[in-house]
């Protein structure tokens, strides 16, 4: 059987007989990957750590008739200190989820893969405000995607909006509305003026460098943008508060 050596990052596991583990993996090269870990849950099992969610490492499988199969696994990252913030693990896990709605199998998924990985870093190693970081994958994960929101203009009519008009954003059509436009636009949520100057300096400049407070960010906004896009409605409740 032929075998494939692929950077991967653990997005979900599932029980599988008594020892085993199916992998849900996201590879730069591959996209999402369905694969066999035999044996990851015997004591002392090599592949044990490489079988857990968010786990990063270099993965070799094997391709056999019916599924891939994990051979070995160099592991690179575990994110171990997000199972001791719960807010964080959740806010991870989030991340993760749309993650595996978006990620397609056989397509080149590499700005996803290192937007993740970058992500699940802030969160893991960084004091930044976990929700913040969250937005920001969230805001980026939309760009890449191909459905980058507009924050200037109205999203119906085009006429440029002046910052202190700013006050809702269509959801289902991807970015701001002006009130002419907003008579009975049931997609409509509201968003506040600093909320659009953050997520225009975020989408520019990056989180990392942006001097807006992490306050700003329209976290519960941007799950519902993000779900609107993948047409999925993912596990967001009770998150951003």
């Amino acid at each position: 059987m032929p075998s494939i050596t692929t950077q991967a990052i653990v997005l979900r596991h599932a029980d599988y007989r008594e020892h085993d583990r199916m992998l849900t993996l996201l590879s730069p090269s591959l996209g999402r990957i369905e694969a066999l870990c035999r044996g990851c849950k015997r004591p002392q099992s090599p592949l044990l750590s490489a079988s857990e969610w968010f786990t990063l490492g270099e993965y070799v499988l094997f391709t056999g008739k019916s599924r891939m199969t994990v051979s070995s696994c160099h592991v690179t990252e575990t994110f171990y200190p997000l199972r001791s913030d719960y807010d964080r693990l959740r806010l991870a896990t989030y991340l993760l989820s749309v993650a595996e709605a978006a990620a397609q199998p056989n397509e080149r998924a590499v700005e996803l893969f290192t937007l993740l990985a970058r992500s699940l870093s802030r969160l893991t190693y960084t004091d930044r405000d976990a929700r913040a970081v969250a937005a920001a994958f969230l805001l980026h994960f939309s760009a890449i995607s191909g459905y980058k929101p507009r924050l200037s203009h109205c999203v119906r009519c085009g006429k440029r909006i002046p910052d202190e008009q700013i006050r809702l954003m269509d959801v289902e059509n991807g970015g701001l509305l002006c009130d002419a436009c907003a008579q009975g636009v049931t997609t409509a949520q509201p968003l506040l003026p600093r909320q659009a100057l953050w997520m225009r300096d975020v989408l520019q400049r990056g989180i990392d460098k942006t001097d807006l407070p992490d306050q700003d960010a329209p976290g519960p906004l941007l799950s519902a943008y993000v779900e609107a896009r993948l047409e999925k409605k993912l596990r967001s409740a009770g998150l951003w508060s």
